[in-house]
């Protein structure tokens, strides 16, 4: 059901911004930039107004207590990006966010911990990682989205 919100918002967002057939996008461009560039080794990277679109928060990763746990190095939990190929974790670095495997252990209503892939102190997407992940796929395929100003 998010998916199905977050992909119908991204379509909302591309038409209300032009393109895509949109009348009001014949403004000539010579050379438009996409919203999002991926480089092997750096990750993703993203202009300003996709990471303002996308609503991407940073922070670092920090311990917590869990029931069984104490101390244990940890995220929360809506920095964790699942998907079929495993977990994930986009770590910042500068202006690139980089798509980084981790394994997971114990897990609360609001953390998860890290058992490898991080440290504490990294510093990690904490809010927007699905939207960047679309971004990202969109990236690695050579796909051109509504708002890169076609």
């Amino acid at each position: 059901m998010k998916t199905l919100l977050v992909a119908s918002f991204l379509v909302m967002v591309a038409f209300t911004l032009g393109g895509c057939g949109d009348s009001r996008a014949t403004v000539a461009h010579a050379d438009p930039t996409p919203a999002a560039t991926y480089k092997a080794g750096h990750g993703v990277q993203l202009t300003e107004v996709a990471r303002t679109f996308a609503g991407l928060v940073t922070g670092d990763v920090t311990s917590h207590d869990f029931a069984n746990v104490t101390g244990a190095t940890a995220i929360p939990a809506k920095a964790l990006l699942r998907t079929a190929r495993g977990d994930f974790v986009y770590v910042t670095n500068g202006d690139w966010f980089l798509r980084t495997p981790v394994i997971t252990g114990a897990t609360d209503d609001a953390y998860v911990e890290i058992k490898d892939g991080l440290y504490e102190g990294d510093s990690i997407v904490v809010q927007g990682a699905r939207t960047l992940a679309l971004a990202e796929i969109q990236a690695l395929n050579g796909g051109v989205g509504c708002a890169d100003g076609h």
